[in-house]
């Protein structure tokens, strides 16, 4: 029977203290993690929107694709206000720990200090969001309009960027596409102008994590106010019932006393 080696036990990794590398890298990992969910609500809803496309009417296109459009605005915005309450809560955590740090009491070697709460983080998130718009939109905007230039390739560049840009961000390109199909005279209308739409995740995303933060501040706020009241009428029911106590033992006496 052969022997097993011996596991070798885990190095434990100190996520409270980084240093500024470490920082900077676990920082963007958390925040291209935090990404995933809002992109993948903006592609749904840009699915949906697709299919909205087949529908014959003009304004039916333009009005249930623009509900698609704030439908995954919305998902996005729920997202990051439970990410600014999540980020506010680690930094509370983390305030903690360094409080007790510098009263000599080691603790929180676990804690994860990129988790905490920043007001820039949501815009980050936003851009994240926003990047497959950025680098299909560049592409799509410089050589869409030189399918017909007699160059194979860049006709193939084009075409494919332009699809690409439908499929993955269709809530980028559709009201470009609108106005070059149904406003007279914008055909020619630049792809580039797809770019503008990432304003969208960056505002929706960066706002709505500020309020969350600022609702779990608040909701904390009033939960320590809750128990310092909660404490005064113990402290009250304890006195109360202390005088009581005495008053009673006086009694007593004096009714030994007659006695």
């Amino acid at each position: 029977m052969l022997n097993e080696a011996p596991k070798k036990p885990k190095k434990a990794v100190d996520y409270a203290h980084p240093t500024a590398w470490q920082l900077f890298y676990r920082t963007q990992r958390e925040c291209w993690r935090r990404m995933v969910t809002p992109y993948l609500m903006y592609l749904f809803m840009s699915l949906l929107l697709l299919a909205c496309q087949a529908i014959p009417n003009m304004w039916a296109q333009i009005l249930l694709g623009a509900a698609c459009i704030v439908g995954g605005a919305g998902y996005n915005a729920h997202l990051c206000y439970q990410y600014g309450k999540l980020h506010y809560g680690a930094l509370v955590a983390g305030d903690l720990h360094r409080r007790n740090e510098e009263q000599g009491i080691v603790s929180g070697g676990d804690h994860h200090v990129e988790r905490e709460y920043s007001p820039w983080k949501g815009f980050y998130i936003g851009l994240l969001v926003g990047v497959p718009v950025i680098i299909l939109g560049c592409l799509a905007g410089a050589l869409f309009e030189k399918i017909n230039d007699g160059n194979i390739l860049n006709g193939l560049l084009g075409g494919y960027s332009a699809l690409a840009l439908v499929m993955f961000a269709a809530w980028a390109i559709m009201p470009v596409l609108w106005v070059r199909n149904y406003v007279p005279g914008m055909a020619g209308l630049s792809l580039y102008w797809s770019l503008i739409m990432i304003v969208l995740p960056i505002l929706v995303s960066g706002i709505f994590y500020i309020i969350g933060a600022h609702a779990e501040r608040k909701s904390r706020l009033a939960e320590t106010e809750w128990e310092r009241r909660l404490e005064e009428a113990r402290e009250a029911a304890k006195n109360r019932v202390h005088v009581q106590t005495e008053e009673q033992r006086k009694k007593t006496l004096q009714s030994k006393r007659k006695k």
